[in-house]
């Protein structure tokens, strides 16, 4: 447990009393950030205790290898921060801890799991490959706003559940949206409530 400008006492406390004593199912066998819900503390959003595995922290790599190989980073994190646990590489893992969690800022504000796969043909901007990349919300809602004047791109983005949704642009119809999981074709949607839309999936 590591904590950076403030230290809570009594939140890490809880944190580890109630990763050790649920230990065997925050730490399975080939977890690679392991999640438990139903945590709360007084005076604190987190919704869940989190810990990941050597290889995905690195909190003693250097200094101290031989502890490095039995320790696992507990911390205090939000149910929409965390997908499954087959959604995550272990260079998934690494980047979500080291990039986009900040699991020691103790008064940080959630950061939701995002998988995004984009490709516009004004700006030629995209992801390459099949997984797409992990990103931060502004970088969705920054492709999305680009989409316009740009037919034939597209914005694809699964969240924390494995939902995932598809937004494009055309000339006629603006911006549409798409649930891929569900068999209705693509509705017409207006761009603030395409934004708003995004912005509650990554977070609901």
């Amino acid at each position: 447990m590591n904590a950076r400008d403030t230290y809570d006492e009594e939140l890490v406390r809880a944190l580890l009393v109630t990763a050790r004593e649920n230990s065997s199912r925050l730490l399975s066998d080939g977890t690679l950030l392991g999640v438990l819900p139903g945590f709360s503390h007084p005076g604190r959003d987190f919704d869940v205790v989190a810990a990941a595995r050597p290889g995905v922290h690195r909190y003693h790599e250097v200094q101290q290898p031989e502890l490095q190989q039995v320790t696992w980073a507990v911390f205090p994190g939000y149910a929409c921060e965390f997908a499954g646990p087959d959604r995550y590489s272990l260079e998934d893992a690494r980047e979500s801890f080291i990039r986009f969690l900040s699991p020691a800022d103790l008064g940080r504000e959630p950061v939701p799991f995002l998988r995004l796969w984009y490709d516009n043909t004004v700006t030629k901007g995209g992801t390459n490959g099949p997984d797409g990349i992990l990103a931060l919300p502004k970088t969705l809602q920054r492709e999305i706003k680009l989409l316009e004047g740009a037919p034939g791109s597209f914005v694809r983005f699964e969240n924390f559940r494995g939902q995932i949704f598809r937004a494009e642009w055309d000339a006629e119809r603006t911006w549409t949206l798409l649930e891929e999981s569900e068999t209705a074709a693509p509705r017409p949607v207006g761009l603030a409530d395409l934004l708003a839309f995004a912005e509650k999936a990554l977070h609901d």
